[in-house]
């Protein structure tokens, strides 16, 4: 039965993937046409900025303020960058946690069967059960650097 259906779910599919790449390609073209309308807008904005802040200020002053609010923003998109990433990290670690405690409590389900079949290992599984299960509810808890242990010196 599934080997007739196999042409036609394949043409199914195909069809919706070729409707999607259609999609994709027009999406970027009208992202690519906005891009550069936004950039030719932007370069006439800085050059509005540097004849006003010219009159005003002299070519030489005008040229280092908008040099110094380019770098400004360089630098404020450089942090924010950093500050993303470190969040990014810190989600992944946290996810490839729960990936291993999941495939771990898998495998332990996985495994039970055959632990409970045999005397000898339920034997053994019973105290490193208790152990882990102990483990788990008596661990440490990280301390931030923030919290450190008051020292001697933390009076003065």
């Amino acid at each position: 039965m599934l080997k007739l259906l196999t042409p036609l779910l394949t043409s199914l599919a195909a069809g919706e993937v070729g409707l999607a790449v259609s999609r994709a390609k027009r999406s970027a073209i009208f992202m690519t046409v906005i891009a550069l309308l936004a950039l030719i807008g932007l370069i006439f904005l800085l050059v509005a900025a540097y004849v006003s802040l010219a009159e005003r200020y002299g070519e030489i002053y005008s040229a280092l303020i908008l040099a110094g609010c380019a770098f400004g923003l360089a630098i404020l998109a450089y942090v924010i960058m950093k500050i993303s990433d470190s969040i990014a990290r810190k989600q992944q670690r946290e996810r490839a946690k729960v990936d291993a405690s999941t495939v771990l409590t898998i495998a332990a389900l996985a495994a039970a069967p055959a632990v409970l079949r045999s005397r000898v290992l339920l034997m053994l599984a019973i105290p490193a059960v208790a152990f882990g299960g102990l483990s788990l509810l008596t661990g440490k808890k990280k301390r931030r650097p923030s919290e450190r242990p008051p020292s001697a010196g933390d009076g003065i």
